[in-house]
């Protein structure tokens, strides 16, 4: 699926054994210990157990539970374990001090940043920067030195001193390392700006060295991203990075494209529009507007019919904004809309037209009003629910009325939400009917327009559905649950108090501490809440960690074009996320489900009932994050906001660094990368298999 360096350099940031030696260990593994471990973790070290077996494996003699007890403190992200990690960093195993970098990092990923943050953990931070410092300095092995670097460029550091420091190491020893791991350091460092001001001209000068080869492909993507980052992407480098062998490399390299000279930029636009790979063309038409509030959208318009539906969207999508041949674009939008019906599979054959309905909206509203009844009327909830986009930024209405009583969440969500805008509190009435739909999204959407409601009917109404909704005893109704409860919170006052009291209890701490914060504001007196956390579902952890070869077959609906592709998971690094996966898709919980969101040169994510991110299995997962990075096919699980996955995943369609370290990464595609690259947004997955697993 990859070449043999990126996967080289995936391995080693990840700490990965030597196979046979790795395979020959797992043999030996006290299995029992090796559970009371994972289940802790698992638990957030909330467990009957605690942190306890963590420690105690911590300070054990078995490699390979202390690289998981490890591993599993720092993502507990609770800084005041950082002085137990600190020693682990010296370990004569060199497996065993990449993960410590890694876990001392996660330990410290939610410190606050910048000079202005008075934190008391900043001094562990700095305790941190000069160990790791130090150790970078005298380090032999190219993987500890990749993830003391990645490891430096994460800290949340509060000061520029340090920043210099880390930097400046990072350079030095990017000689002893893959190149991959010093690259992402600096690009960790390089986000930071607003403490260290930008990164210095050396590190600059080392990027710029990294981004051509014989870099290997994996550092040639980060160096390139990296100098865009920090607006270092000169042309010369960006000219190079635009011819380069690989495709990543190039469709990187155009996001510089705004800094050439306009006849430089066109030409380097042009070629890349007629470049091989759909990921280049992409990034091309966001290449082409670079540079200009209302840039020549010509070159974009032909790439409106291009072959790769992916290309043809974004190409679509693109017209819909501000440009120098409004009527142009117009014109080819309306062509799209009007044209004949697409050929293909049946599932394919909306998406174009539907685009441009929603981008003509956005150029004029007059000129897409003629279209809005049919998609409207549409049998396929997505062509309705992107009329009620298009009707939303039309301000129609009339329409938005017609839609909000759809059959479909989606569909009635998507018109609450154009009614918001358009109609504001006129439509009080109806986001209060709303309130009552079984659909989450279609609550939230309800809950988000009665923002600044003065309707009497508004906050009883808004106490019932948060009665109703939590009854449910569902985690995955967070995001409804707290928009209610922010419109309660604005418009209660303390005669709701004994509606509210008993979810100091509530089975979700989130909950439970945002209806402690209500009711404090309305006593005036410090109220506490007392969360009854749901049980965590037992696995069997060990025993999927220690499996090997474990793959799912997802097969696509004939409607969606058919065909399977295969997933090779990895247990050994997210153990609870394969587990709560493969019970799934044996209990069939997949099948038929839809893919909801394809964003090209992003990803595609989907899963859940009811074809929305807000709908997903009962229960919240943990995050199990490694040094692993986001390359393109790998696999992750959708979460918003921390330990918030509810089993939906997605698909990195290009490397994606930027969700390195926050999103679990649990497979790859092994096989079938070209019926993953055809998947369109409403795709429905048949059926998925497991294979392998005990």
């Amino acid at each position: 699926m990859r070449n043999a360096c990126l996967w080289s350099a995936s391995l080693a940031l990840a700490g990965a054994f030597n196979a046979p030696a790795h395979a020959q260990r797992l043999m030996r593994v006290d299995t029992a210990r090796l559970q009371r471990l994972l289940v802790a973790e698992d638990a957030r070290g909330t467990g009957v157990d605690g942190i306890n077996p963590l420690l105690m494996e911590l300070r054990g003699t078995d490699s390979l539970l202390r690289r998981v007890a490890l591993r599993g403190l720092g993502r507990l992200q609770r800084p005041g374990l950082v002085p137990l990690l600190l020693p682990t960093l010296a370990d004569p195993i060199p497996a065993i001090r990449a993960e410590a970098a890694n876990a001392i990092a996660q330990s410290l990923s939610r410190v606050r940043r910048g000079p202005q943050a008075m934190d008391s953990t900043q001094s562990t931070v700095r305790s941190v920067a000069d160990a790791m410092t130090r150790l970078l300095a005298l380090e032999r092995d190219p993987s500890v030195v990749d993830a003391l670097a990645d490891a430096l460029g994460r800290l949340p550091f509060g000061d520029s001193i340090h920043v210099r420091l880390a930097e400046g190491m990072i350079v030095d020893r990017a000689g002893a390392s893959s190149g991959f791991g010093s690259v992402r350091g600096l690009y960790w460092l390089g986000l930071n700006r607003r403490t260290n001001g930008g990164l210095l001209p050396r590190a600059l000068a080392f990027l710029r060295d990294a981004a051509h080869p014989p870099r290997d492909a994996t550092t040639r993507r980060m160096a390139v991203l990296a100098l865009s980052q920090q607006g270092a992407l000169d042309s010369i480098t960006l000219l190079g990075a635009v011819a380069d062998p690989d495709e990543q490399v190039r469709r990187l390299a155009l996001a510089g494209a705004g800094t050439l000279a306009p006849a430089t930029r066109a030409n380097v636009v042009r070629t890349a529009l007629a470049d091989q790979s759909p990921i280049v063309r992409i990034a091309a038409i966001a290449g082409a507007r670079a540079g200009a509030a209302a840039p020549d959208c010509m070159p974009i318009t032909a790439a409106a019919s291009d072959r790769s539906d992916y290309v043809a969207l974004a190409a679509i999508d693109a017209l819909g904004l501000p440009c120098a041949e409004r009527s142009v674009a117009a014109s080819v939008l309306m062509d799209v809309i009007d044209g004949p019906v697409a050929t293909g599979v049946p599932d394919h054959r909306w998406q174009r037209a539907a685009h441009a309905l929603v981008a003509l909206a956005r150029i004029d509203s007059a000129l897409v009003a003629p279209f809005l009844a049919r998609f409207a009327a549409a049998p396929r909830w997505g062509e309705r629910m992107f009329a009620a986009e298009a009707a939303g930024i039309a301000r129609d209405r009339s329409l938005l009325t017609r839609l909000v009583h759809d059959a479909d969440n989606n569909v009635r969500a998507a018109a609450l939400d154009g009614l918001a805008r358009s109609a504001g509190h006129d439509a009080d009435t109806l986001y209060i009917a709303a309130l009552t739909s079984p659909g989450n999204q279609v609550v939230l959407a309800a809950a988000q327009g009665l923002a600044g409601s003065m309707h009497a009917a508004a906050l009883p109404a808004l106490l019932d559905a948060f009665d109703s909704i939590g009854a449910r005893r569902s985690e995955n109704v967070r995001d409804p649950r707290l928009e209610l409860l922010k419109r309660i919170g604005e418009m209660g006052s303390a005669p709701s108090e004994s509606r509210l009291k008993p979810y100091l209890a509530d089975f979700d701490t989130t909950v439970a501490a945002t209806v402690a914060a209500i009711l404090s504001k309305w006593s005036g007196a410090v109220v506490r809440a007392a969360p009854r956390p749901l049980p965590i579902r037992p696995e069997p952890l060990a025993t999927l960690f220690l499996a090997r070869d474990l793959r799912l077959r997802v097969t696509m609906a004939e409607s969606s074009g058919g065909g399977s592709f295969t997933v090779r998971l990895f247990p050994d690094e997210a153990p609870a996320t394969v587990a709560r996966i493969i019970r799934l898709a044996r209990a069939h919980y997949y099948d038929g489900h839809i893919l909801q969101r394809v964003e090209p040169n992003f990803v595609i994510q989907g899963g859940g009932p009811d074809a929305s991110e807000y709908v997903g299995d009962a229960t919240f997962m943990r995050d199990e994050l490694t040094p692993r990075s986001h390359f393109r096919g790998t696999l992750g699980i959708s979460s918003r906001g921390r330990d918030t996955g509810d089993a939906q995943w997605f698909i990195n369609l290009v490397d994606n660094p930027r969700l390195d370290h926050d999103y679990t990464v649990f497979g790859e595609v092994a096989s079938g990368r070209g019926i993953v690259d055809q998947i369109l947004e409403g795709d429905v997955i048949a059926h998925v298999e497991v294979i392998g697993a005990p």
